[in-house]
């Protein structure tokens, strides 16, 4: 039985651009996605996120950092059978440097145009994410999505505000 994993991830600003991550393992392997990772047990939301960016990032410090949202995600196999459930802290802050590789992947930053025309790059979820939680304000926090994998490929069934 598949049990729902929290995650906390952060849309990162870095000299006027936004940091991504290259995941270099699987699920989502190959794909750019929002720094973050998985939560562990006694870690209150933020304070996990702030771990996630100091740890994939190696920042010094993390600055304007606060909480925006959350999706639950589900990833599918093509024949409809659960393969994960994802319970995703969005948050939002801002850095002023970060190494270029980290164990979980190769780190760049992209500005919104270079995002638009790359976007096929990119997790298809976590790009929905970024548009729905870039700004403060977000009159919806809380979203739900599914993403099909298909021999190594994800494609975003749907991402919806939550009823």
């Amino acid at each position: 039985m598949t049990s729902m994993i929290p995650i906390v991830i952060s849309i990162l600003r870095c000299d006027e651009k936004y940091l991504f991550l290259k995941r270099a393992n699987a699920p989502y392997e190959n794909l750019w996605s929002l720094v973050g990772g998985k939560m562990k047990i006694g870690e209150h939301i933020l304070g996990a996120a702030k771990r996630e960016v100091f740890e994939e990032t190696g920042a010094s410090d993390v600055y304007r950092y606060e909480y925006r949202g959350i999706v639950s995600e589900r990833l599918v196999q093509r024949n409809g059978i659960l393969s994960a459930h994802f319970l995703i802290f969005i948050c939002h802050g801002e850095i002023d440097s970060f190494r270029k590789s980290h164990r979980e992947g190769e780190l760049a930053v992209f500005s919104l145009d270079e995002i638009n025309v790359r976007c096929s790059e990119f997790l298809p979820s976590d790009l929905f994410m970024f548009d729905c939680f870039r700004e403060a304000g977000i009159k919806s926090n809380l979203y739900e999505a599914e993403l099909e994998h298909d021999n190594g490929k994800y494609t975003l069934n749907y991402y919806r505000k939550a009823a």
